[in-house]
């Protein structure tokens, strides 16, 4: 398929790949922006559909080999270093760059017969949520859920602290108010985090469904969804510190479940 070559700002195409730098405009067209031929690599092995391929011209040949190989269908459009730049979301872009769309799928309503989940209950922080779905996608986790408030997951920021991870961990956007008596009634144990837990994380044993709810990195989590909370779990710190970063406690407690039920991993 031979290139199309963009050079104007005003083209159509690169019209909408602006819209993508935020949440309304990839809502609307239902795709997302990635840079780098990592997240590309990663997005293609996970079957998502690249919608288009963007590349700047000047570092064509470094990425030639690349698009050649692994694009089958879709269209390459050569942009001019100048007009790269402008809608690469990166200090210093890589040259390629895709618009990828969203599978359908994320509006599933099922809910995992078995394993862990992540519950996010406005969590802001984009390095944050991106660092979760990284260590989903290292313990196998069934999911994770993102209550209104979190960022999106599709935020440039997200993706990238994600290293890949949000093209492998099923994602759904949810109001936690109705999903969590769902989860309840479908036998899933919820957990919650606090410094005086009633009891000590690595002395729970946690059964096959669990879902750990994580709150807002300054408040916590909305208390009118503690009431569907099974137990309460504190982290040990003898150190003395106050609390740990959202992401740092919700990759102990994944890894502790999965310490206790790694002989099916």
């Amino acid at each position: 398929m031979k290139p199309i070559i963009v050079t104007s700002q005003h083209n159509d195409q690169v019209k909408r790949w602006r819209k993508l730098q935020s949440r309304k405009g990839r809502q609307s067209l239902g795709t997302l922006w990635i840079e780098g031929e990592h997240l590309l690599e990663e997005s293609v092995k996970a079957g998502w559909r690249v919608r288009a391929l963007i590349v700047d011209q000047s570092r064509e040949a470094e990425h030639r080999p690349w698009w050649e190989k692994r694009n089958k269908n879709a269209p390459v459009y050569f942009l001019p270093s100048r007009l790269y730049r402008t809608l690469a979301d990166t200090e210093t872009p890589q040259g390629i760059a895709a618009e990828v769309e969203i599978p359908k799928g994320e509006a599933d309503r099922a809910i995992p017969a078995e394993g862990v989940l992540l519950l996010l209950d406005g969590v802001q922080d984009p390095g944050n949520v991106g660092t979760m779905l990284r260590t989903a996608r290292a313990v196998g986790a069934a999911g994770v859920w993102l209550g209104k408030g979190t960022v999106d997951p599709y935020n440039p920021k997200v993706v990238r602290a994600a290293m890949g991870a949000l093209f492998h961990v099923p994602i759904r956007m949810i109001d936690l108010h109705e999903e969590l008596p769902r989860l309840r009634s479908a036998g899933y144990c919820v957990v919650g985090t606090h410094p005086r837990g009633e009891h000590v994380h690595f002395d729970v044993s946690y059964p096959g469904r669990t879902a750990y709810l994580l709150g807002n990195e300054g408040r916590g989590v909305d208390p009118a969804l503690m009431r569907w909370v099974n137990s309460e779990v504190s982290i040990p710190m003898p150190g003395g510190a106050e609390s740990l970063n959202v992401s740092i406690t919700a990759s102990l407690l994944l890894y502790e479940y999965l310490r206790q039920h790694r002989g099916g991993h």
